[in-house]
């Protein structure tokens, strides 16, 4: 799973979380995804170092040192770039704490509402659907209340990604068509939540056996992609990778083969195979492996997961995740 650029909001192809690299893989794949794309286009070093860097100026962002607002800001983003990472249960509290700066003043409506809905993402990905359904239709409640049009994309493709995990596939395309509609409506929309909400309907049609309607979304997802970011970029790998999923699906397994090849390798360079993120991407890619009889490949991939953990369980460090739930 993208969300609306605010200042405090890292670009990841999720809502900002996940949000839709893992919306639409996490449903897609296993039937148990959602699709939020949690993209990261910066590298992990990067990473770290950004959350070295809001780590320390957290430390110091609460009242009376600092006023609600962007010290809620500040620790939302911390929380995104935890999530990014796929430190959930530091996201997790970053999130809450953000949450509740955002509560204690009036006015802050579009920052809750954010940092609501990623908090529901992180519940997501996490596999606690109960959390992540009751987050997202509070921060959706926000937005209509408070007329916050411009945001209610996001609550559709993400609550589109929840219908998907729970195999309400009609519901699921239903949201997602409602954020695609919303996007339409903007004279520039920007071009994460586009990919999101495309790559959710997509997700849903796939689920539903709508193949040729499921690639046709999903290149208009790419083309914003391609528009958008380089071609080692996180974004344009899991983008590769969901399309060749769709038509190994569909029964093309040539259109599918570099696809999903070139997209695995992009998921590996970018975030490395401990996260949670690329070792849900390589599960799926060894089943592709071993369902068109690329024995020798699939037993290589199964051997590198086995080694990170993935098939026995959650490595140390990675909270309650259940990796299988992704998908």
């Amino acid at each position: 799973m993208y969300t609306k650029r605010r200042e405090w909001k890292h670009k990841v192809f999720h809502h900002s979380n996940l949000n839709l690299i893992l919306v639409a893989i996490e449903t897609l794949i296993l039937s148990t995804g959602a699709l939020c794309a949690h993209a990261q286009s910066a590298s992990r070093e990067d990473l770290q170092t950004q959350i070295q860097n809001f780590e320390a100026n957290a430390a110091q962002a609460d009242p009376p040192a600092m006023a609600p607002v962007p010290a809620g800001r500040i620790w939302a983003h911390l929380g995104s770039l935890y999530e990014d990472a796929g430190m959930y249960p530091q996201s997790e509290t970053a999130y809450g704490h953000a949450i509740r700066l955002f509560k204690a003043v009036p006015g802050a409506d579009a920052d809750l509402a954010s940092a609501i809905d990623g908090l529901g993402a992180l519940y997501m990905m996490w596999g606690d659907t109960g959390q992540a359904e009751r987050a997202e239709h509070e921060a959706l409640s926000i937005r209509q209340a408070k007329g916050l049009t411009a945001d209610l994309e996001q609550s559709w493709y993400q609550l589109a990604g929840l219908a998907l995990r729970e195999h309400r596939f009609d519901k699921a395309r239903d949201y997602a068509q409602r954020a695609v509609d919303q996007l339409q409506t903007e004279p520039a929309p920007d071009p994460d939540e586009e990919i999101n909400a495309r790559f959710a309907l997509g997700a849903a049609l796939c689920r539903l056996q709508r193949y040729a309607e499921a690639i046709a979304i999903m290149q208009t997802a790419m083309d914003v992609v391609h528009r958008t970011y380089q071609p080692g970029d996180f974004p344009a790998g899991f983008g590769s990778f969901l399309l060749g999923f769709t038509y190994w699906k569909s029964g093309d397994v040539e259109r599918a083969r570099s696809l999903m090849k070139d997209g695995a390798a992009v998921a590996q360079k970018q975030l490395g195979w401990s996260h949670p993120v690329c070792l849900a991407i390589m599960n799926e890619y060894e089943q592709y492996l071993r369902g068109t009889r690329q024995k020798d490949e699939a037993r290589a991939v199964r051997e590198e997961l086995r080694q990170h953990g993935s098939i026995e369980g959650p490595r140390q460090g990675q909270g309650n995740l259940n990796i299988k739930a992704l998908f």
